[in-house]
């Protein structure tokens, strides 16, 4: 099962991305904006969704071989999945600003590890088994709620 964007318990993009917008919000916070890279795309994974796809190949006893698996709907880039999150949690979604990959990285002290532009996997296989995963937009509302 290959994945990205994988969203669960733990310390992950859209808790980040919650607790800056908290701190954009706060008045006494000298955070003002957040910079999010806009030109690497794809979708988020919820570890949820992600363990039932795991179960269903299992239990279908789907051909060997290698399953994509993120979540459905449409492709974004991390700008856009941050806006969002800032949007639901503070309506302060302008307060995103988006920045290339090498701008973002421009200043590193040290090497930086390479990201894919295009994350956002192909799911006809893991379909063709009998999975649809859920649209990952609609999966992010119900996650905000449960933080």
């Amino acid at each position: 099962m290959r994945s990205s964007w994988v969203i669960g318990e733990g310390r992950n993009f859209v808790k980040t991305m919650r607790g800056l917008s908290d701190r954009v919000a706060d008045p006494e916070d000298k955070l003002e904006q957040v910079t999010v890279v806009d030109d690497q795309l794809g979708r988020l994974t919820f570890t949820r969704d992600m363990a039932a796809a795991i179960f269903h190949v299992l239990d279908v006893k789907a051909p060997y071989g290698t399953y994509d698996c993120t979540g459905s709907g449409a492709v974004r880039s991390w700008a856009d999945i941050a806006r969002a999150v800032f949007e639901a949690a503070n309506g302060n979604g302008e307060k995103v600003l988006p920045v290339s990959t090498a701008d973002y990285y421009a200043n590193a002290a040290g090497p930086i590890a390479p990201r894919p532009v295009h994350s956002a996997l192909d799911l006809s296989r893991l379909e063709a088994a009998g999975f649809h995963m859920p649209d990952w937009e609609e999966e992010l509302g119900e996650y905000l709620k449960t933080l």
